[in-house]
């Protein structure tokens, strides 16, 4: 599954086997074949995947989207 982080300034991808969102309406964990759907990220929260290597990562997210698709997740962020 890919991740991708895309800010106006750049974009950056990862080869990932899950990503962990926090939304307004809850925890959610994204891996392969997940539905597609697009979520609200909670404001000033950490997002946490780990790589296809077994390397558990987590970025800060100030404000912005995650849109999901069966391959792919894709965060938006505002700033």
């Amino acid at each position: 599954m890919e991740l991708r982080v895309i800010n106006p300034e750049q974009e950056k991808k990862f080869n990932i086997k899950w990503v962990e969102v926090e939304t307004p309406v809850g925890n959610f964990v994204i891996h392969a074949g997940h539905a597609p759907t697009l979520l609200t990220l909670l404001p000033n929260h950490d997002v946490f995947f780990q790589l296809t290597t077994g390397q558990s990562e987590s970025m800060h997210i100030s404000q912005g989207i995650i849109e999901v698709t069966r391959e792919r997740a894709t965060i938006i962020l505002s700033e």
